[in-house]
C-alpha cells in the first residue's frame, strides 16, 4: 500500500498538520480563515476504509490541537500541582484526542461506511460532541469550534442559536469544501462540477452568515439603552499561590481599592457607583454567615456607602464548602451564589468519596496538602441585588453557555462574573477565557461586567465588544458604565433544545440515507458498468 493511499500515513499527517493550524482560527489568536482546515480531516474521515482509519484521522486532528491549545495548562497550573499536573496534561489531551476520534468513527459508522455520506453526518456531530462536553461531572468544553467567528460579524449570530451555531458555521462549510477531495467510490457526479460548486457555496455560507451577523449587529445596536449607570470592578492582583499575610490581608487589600476607587471618582465629579464587584475569593477565611458576619458585612459595605456589592467569597454549610458570590448593600446579606459548575481535579475530585486512600496517597507522594474538594452549588438561578435579579457566575461557567442562558430567562438583567485567572500566569489561558466569555454577553445581549483577581477586568457591552478594561496583573479599580436590558433573544427562548435539535438531525439523516442507500448502490454499479 502506497504512503498517499487512504491507508497510508499521509492523510494521518496532513489530518496532524490541519489540527494544528486549527488552533490559529480560535481566541486568543482568532485567525478565522483558520478554521477552513477543518475540510482536511473531514475528507480523510470520508476516505477512510475502515472504521479504525476514520477514528485516527480524528484522533490525530485532535492530538495536536489540543496539545498547542492547551500548551499553557501545564505551566500554569504545574506551579500549583506540581510534577502531578505533568503527568495529568497529557491524559487530559488524550482523552479529548479520543473524542474527536470517537466523533468520527460514529460518523463513519452512521453512513454505512465512510464516502460523501460521511459528510451529512460530520458536521453536527461535531457540534453535538461539543454541547456534550458542556455536561457531565468532567465537563470540559474548551476548544469549541464556534469562538472561530468571535471578532467577526458572524459572532453576532450567536443570539440566534449560542456558540453552537457559530459551531455549525464553522463544521457546514468544512464539509463543503471536502466534498471536492472524496474519492469518487464514494462520490457521485461530476468531479469537475463538485470542484466548482462545493467550495462556492461553502463561501455562499460564510458570506450569508457575514451579511446577516451585520444586520443582527445593526439592529442591537440601535436597540441598547444607553449605559448610564456605572460600576467599580476591583482587582486586588493578590498572590493566588502564596497568600502572605492571609485572609485579613485578602480583605485590607480589596477594602482599601474600594475605597481609593470611590474617592477617585468623587473627586473627578462622577455619580456615584451602582455596583462594586470584587473577584472569586476576595473574602476568603470568612465565614459570611456565621458569627461577627454582621461587622463583616457592614465594613464592606462602608467602602462604597449605598452602593450594591457582589463579592467573591466561600459559603459554609455543615462539613461543605463552596465557591460563592454574595450580594449585599448597607450591611446586609440579599442574596448568594454557590458555583454549581466545578473544575475537574482542581475543585472536583471524582470518586474522592469513595477511593479517598488513593488521592492520599498520590497528594502525600507529590508533596501536596490534603485534598479539599468544594461542594457543587444548585443549578443555577438569578441573585437578587438591588438593581434587581443579575446573571451571577464565578470563573469556569463563564465557558458554559446554559448558565448565563438559564438566568437570563429566569428575569436577568445582567452579566456579573468573578474570577481568579491568577492560576493561568501570564500563558495564554487567562485571555482565552475571557474571550470565550464574551461571547455569553452577545448570546444573552447582556452587558457582562468581569472582575478578576489579577484580570482580566473588564466590562463588556452587549455586543461582545471591550469597552472598558484594566491592565492585568496589577492592583486597581476600573469604572465600567453598564446598563439594564431587557428582551430575551432567541438562544435564551430556545437554547434548551439545541441537544433535542442536533439528535434530531442525525438521526433524520441516518434514516434519509437508509433509506437511498440501495438506489444510490445501483446508480454507482450502473455507471461503473457503463464505463
Amino acid at each position: 500500500m502506497s504512503r498517499g493511499s487512504p491507508g497510508g500515513a499521509t492523510p494521518l499527517l496532513l489530518a496532524a498538520a490541519c489540527g494544528a493550524l486549527l488552533t490559529l482560527a480560535l481566541p486568543a489568536t482568532g485567525w478565522w480563515p483558520a478554521a477552513a482546515a477543518m475540510a482536511g480531516p473531514y475528507a480523510a474521515i470520508a476516505n477512510a476504509r475502515r472504521p479504525r482509519r476514520a477514528f485516527a484521522v480524528g484522533f490525530w486532528t485532535g492530538l495536536p490541537f489540543f496539545a498547542v491549545y492547551l500548551a499553557w495548562l501545564p505551566a500554569s497550573l504545574g506551579d500549583l500541582l506540581g510534577p502531578a499536573f505533568w503527568a495529568v496534561f497529557p491524559l487530559l489531551v488524550l482523552a479529548l484526542s479520543c473524542v474527536w476520534g470517537g466523533t468520527a468513527w460514529l460518523s463513519w459508522a452512521a453512513a454505512g461506511g465512510g464516502g460523501r455520506r460521511t459528510l451529512w453526518f460530520l458536521p453536527v456531530a461535531w457540534v453535538a460532541v461539543e454541547w456534550a462536553r458542556t455536561q457531565g461531572y468532567l465537563a470540559f468544553p474548551w476548544g469549541a469550534l464556534g469562538y472561530a467567528w468571535l471578532d467577526t460579524p458572524v459572532a453576532q449570530l450567536a443570539s440566534l442559536g449560542g456558540v453552537y451555531l457559530l459551531g455549525l458555521l464553522v463544521t457546514v462549510p468544512a464539509a463543503l469544501l471536502a466534498l471536492p477531495l472524496v474519492t469518487p467510490r464514494a462520490a457521485l457526479g461530476p468531479p469537475t462540477a463538485r470542484l466548482l460548486l462545493a467550495p462556492a457555496a461553502a463561501l455562499l455560507v460564510v458570506a450569508a452568515a457575514w451579511v446577516g451577523g451585520r444586520e443582527l449587529e445593526s439592529d442591537a445596536e440601535a436597540a441598547l439603552r444607553p449605559p448610564t449607570r456605572l460600576a467599580l470592578l476591583v482587582q486586588g492582583n493578590v498572590d493566588a499561590f502564596a497568600r502572605a499575610g492571609g485572609a485579613a490581608r485578602d480583605l485590607r487589600v480589596h477594602l482599601e481599592l474600594t475605597r481609593e476607587g470611590v474617592a477617585e471618582a468623587a473627586y473627578q465629579g462622577s455619580p456615584p457607583y451602582d455596583l462594586v464587584v470584587w473577584p472569586e475569593g476576595a473574602v476568603l477565611g470568612y465565614d459570611m454567615e456565621g458569627s461577627g458576619a454582621r461587622e463583616l458585612h457592614e465594613e464592606i459595605s462602608r467602602s462604597a456607602p449605598g452602593a450594591a456589592f457582589v463579592v467573591g467569597a466561600r459559603a459554609y454549610q455543615g462539613a461543605e464548602s463552596f465557591n460563592s458570590l454574595y450580594s449585599l448593600r448597607d450591611g446586609a446579606v440579599l442574596g448568594r451564589y454557590d458555583k454549581h459548575y466545578l473544575v475537574p481535579f482542581g475543585e472536583r475530585w471524582p470518586l474522592h468519596g469513595s477511593l479517598p486512600w488513593l488521592y492520599d496517597g498520590l497528594f502525600g507522594l507529590f508533596g501536596l496538602p490534603p485534598l479539599a474538594s468544594t461542594s457543587a452549588g444548585p443549578p443555577p438561578a438569578p441573585l437578587a441585588t438591588p438593581l434587581g435579579p443579575v446573571a451571577a457566575f464565578v470563573c469556569y461557567e463563564s465557558v458554559f453557555p446554559q448558565v448565563q442562558r438559564r438566568q437570563v430567562a429566569d428575569g436577568a438583567r445582567l452579566l456579573v462574573l468573578g474570577t481568579n485567572d491568577a492560576w493561568f500566569a501570564r500563558g495564554a489561558g487567562a485571555e482565552q477565557h475571557f474571550d470565550m466569555g464574551r461571547l455569553r454577553a452577545i448570546e444573552t445581549r447582556r452587558w457582562l461586567l468581569r472582575a478578576g483577581n489579577d484580570g482580566v477586568t473588564a466590562a463588556v457591552d452587549p455586543l461582545g465588544r471591550t469597552v472598558a478594561r484594566l491592565e492585568r496583573g496589577v492592583a486597581g479599580t476600573l469604572t465600567a458604565p453598564f446598563a439594564l436590558e431587557t428582551g430575551l433573544t432567541p438562544w435564551v427562548r430556545l437554547g434548551g433544545w439545541t441537544p433535542a435539535a442536533l439528535g434530531a438531525y442525525l438521526l433524520a439523516a441516518l434514516a434519509v440515507l437508509q433509506a437511498i442507500r440501495p438506489r444510490e448502490g445501483v446508480r454507482v454499479a450502473d455507471r461503473l458498468r457503463r464505463r
